[in-house]
């Protein structure tokens, strides 16, 4: 008997082959989609292998060139050492927590705590999920409802694109492609989004980002001024500094290019820094995020400014500043109720 094999191409392979003037509208749309993603996955990568670059050789210049050059008093040099290794573990914790922990809000059936009602408890027209009393420890599976209960609490909305209820607060990625539980705002720095398990390791982050880029940014300078004797200008241009190290110039070594490099990352991370950590001291401090406020969305919080730092870090919050205190002091919140909190999702609308 003989076969018939039938090569069905993908909708991105059709889209691939045909000229770009021959594309209707939708597929000039999906065509764009595409390389727009592929473009964040790329940055998302380079983002991380900079940061990854950055974090280890600026450790390395400071605690073999910078310190040991510009401090000749034994027990300064040690506690400076100290300082920055401390310094760079706090930034590349509050990091890698920003990244691993999962922002996007999972289906409570899928979870194997949730127990469903009995049947006859169920009817099809009132379907309701719920979780056990007690939660799990990484805090996925909390009380969810999938329907709206007229109890004073803010209501649940429905995604067209993920096809599922989501509680207050949470709004659909299209970089993600998930809903985000209390998103807050897109990092590409960090490569996911910022929500309610990992604002409180961005916000620490982003503190430590301006220690580690101006203090950073300014031993850098003050080594250069000492230790290195430039021709021209031209020579703080990294492009320039290496190839002047490769082609052999007398008083051109590594780490100069290095510290070079380190000058511009360094300048930048401070000043990122400093623009998120006031942005997030802001939001924290009125309970809102960078979405409800791009947005427009009128937000109002009845609680302290002491409630609304402990929603975000947890009891004893300021300790998070010198250590993740997440394992010992759990946030209050579940992501899915609000206490004290009103919302006017129409307010953006005129």
């Amino acid at each position: 008997m003989a076969t018939v094999r039938i090569n069905m191409s993908k909708p991105e392979e059709e889209l691939a082959d045909k000229p770009y003037r021959e594309l209707s509208f939708m597929e000039k749309v999906k065509s764009r989609r595409q390389k727009s993603s592929e473009s964040t996955k790329a940055f998302k990568q380079f983002c991380r292998i900079l940061f990854t670059f950055q974090s280890t050789t600026q450790l390395y210049v400071f605690l073999v060139y910078i310190l040991p050059g510009l401090f000749e008093d034994g027990w300064t040099r040690y506690w400076m050492k100290v300082l920055a290794v401390f310094l760079c573990l706090e930034w590349l914790i509050n990091y890698f927590c920003t990244v691993l922990y999962s922002t996007d809000f999972q289906k409570t059936r899928d979870s194997p705590t949730v127990h469903m009602k009995e049947r006859w408890e169920n009817p099809p027209e009132y379907f309701e999920s719920y979780a056990s009393e007690s939660t799990l420890s990484n805090g996925h599976a909390t009380e969810v409802m999938n329907i709206q209960h007229d109890n004073g609490e803010l209501p649940f909305t429905f995604c067209e694109k993920c096809k599922i209820d989501i509680p207050p607060r949470t709004h659909h990625c299209d970089i993600c492609k998930t809903c985000i539980l209390k998103r807050d705002h897109h990092c590409y720095f960090a490569g996911t989004c910022i929500g309610f398990r990992n604002q409180r390791y961005f916000y620490v982050w982003a503190f430590y980002s301006i220690w580690v880029g101006s203090l950073g940014f300014y031993f850098t300078v003050e080594y250069l001024k000492e230790f290195y004797s430039p021709y021209s200008w031209t020579d703080f241009i990294p492009v320039v500094a290496f190839y002047r190290w490769v082609s052999g110039t007398e008083n051109m070594s590594f780490h100069i290019v290095l510290l070079i490099l380190h000058l511009y990352l360094e300048l930048m991370c401070a000043i990122f820094g400093m623009i998120y950590f006031s942005g997030q001291t802001m939001f924290v401090a009125r309970n809102m995020t960078m979405f409800e406020f791009v947005k427009k969305i009128k937000v109002k919080s009845k609680n302290s400014l002491n409630q609304n730092y402990r929603s975000v870090f947890g009891d004893f919050w300021a300790l998070n500043f010198l250590f993740p205190m997440t394992i010992l002091f759990k946030q209050r919140e579940n992501g899915i109720t609000w206490d004290g909190l009103k919302i006017d999702y129409n307010s953006n609308h005129e």
